[in-house]
């Protein structure tokens, strides 16, 4: 989901149908956003910047929880690990750069900053194996946008207890 975009809420749907207007677009983006960072080498700046969008379709899926019920929550955790994959990669590169200068006169530092390196490389090799093998194999994107477009159930009322 692109920073700043909104969901083009319809006041006369309800949040079922909404839900099924809105998030097989926002779907659709964001497996174009991976794609498109995946398909060459991307900087560590792209990287963070994706790991925030997953932050961002993953509140926007929140926000639908109680239409979607468990399946939503296998959905949530793919977009969980794509997060925490990328945020310990960005871990990575903020302690390399605290540690560029400094190492440059120390072999302890030097030593550290290459283990730093070498970290978030495997970081980004791990999630680079997850997106292609796993979250965006074969079929996945319409698998979830067909999830999305399926009419929701409607919100269950609470007992009313006298």
């Amino acid at each position: 989901m692109k920073k700043g975009r909104s969901l083009d809420w319809d006041p006369g749907l309800s949040a079922g149908e909404n839900a099924r207007v809105q998030l097989p677009a926002v779907t659709r983006e964001f497996f174009a956003a991976g794609r498109v960072l995946l398909a060459g080498a991307a900087a560590p700046v792209d990287l963070h910047n994706f790991r925030l969008a997953a932050k961002r379709f993953r509140y926007t899926l929140e926000m639908f929880r109680p239409l979607y019920g468990p399946g939503l929550e296998e959905k949530l955790g793919a977009v969980r690990k794509i997060q925490s994959l990328l945020g310990s990669r960005q871990d990575c590169e903020v302690l390399a750069g605290r540690l560029r200068l400094p190492a440059q006169g120390s072999e302890a530092l030097r030593g550290a900053l290459e283990k730093t390196e070498r970290r978030a490389l495997k970081l980004e090799q791990e999630f680079r194996a997850y997106w292609l093998d796993e979250f965006d194999a074969a079929g996945r994107e319409l698998a979830w946008v067909r999830y999305f477009t399926r009419r929701p159930p409607a919100p269950r009322r609470p007992k009313v207890t006298e």
